[in-house]
């Protein structure tokens, strides 16, 4: 009951506090892949780790933005792993493939009982994380237009 929600949700406070070491999620990609953040996370790169899905219109919206920026800053070392809240595969499918967004895209497909709500403690979509070359996360919850002025800031545009 309350007991674990609360838990739950200071448990994923931690999770997702700067300065953190990110947690690690598995799951498959769209060709069933197994995929884990750690293939991608930690690596040397600034990964955006993007909790988003197919049915969230919000999620949708930010998307062209969020691409333009991976476009402006993919070869100097920004990466992101779409993480899906989806339940159903085709669903997940045909929005990666209609709003043809060319990252890493992970679900293991259980919608609000997959993992990365648990681990994370995530509640909402739209919610980012942004994890340095290292693995720490510097920022969480930024929304495209932060995110924008975060990058700027980091890859001195």
């Amino acid at each position: 009951g309350m007991v674990k929600l609360m838990r739950q949700n200071t448990q994923g406070l931690l999770a997702t506090a700067e300065g953190m070491t990110y947690t690690d999620i598995k799951g498959t990609d769209i060709d069933g892949k197994p995929l884990a953040l750690s293939d991608y996370v930690g690596k040397g790169n600034y990964v955006l780790v993007d909790f988003w899905a197919s049915w969230c219109g919000p999620c949708r919206k930010e998307m062209p933005e969020v691409k333009a920026l991976y476009e402006k800053y993919h070869a100097k070392g920004f990466d992101i792993v779409g993480v899906s809240f989806d339940n159903k595969e085709k669903a997940w499918k045909d929005a990666v493939k209609t709003m043809d967004l060319p990252w890493h895209h992970l679900s293991d497909l259980k919608g609000w009982q997959c993992a990365a709500a648990g681990i994370y403690g995530i509640n909402s979509i739209p919610a980012t994380l942004l994890v340095d070359p290292n693995g720490k996360i510097i920022a969480n919850g930024l929304r495209a237009h932060q995110l924008a002025e975060k990058l700027a800031e980091i890859f001195g545009e």
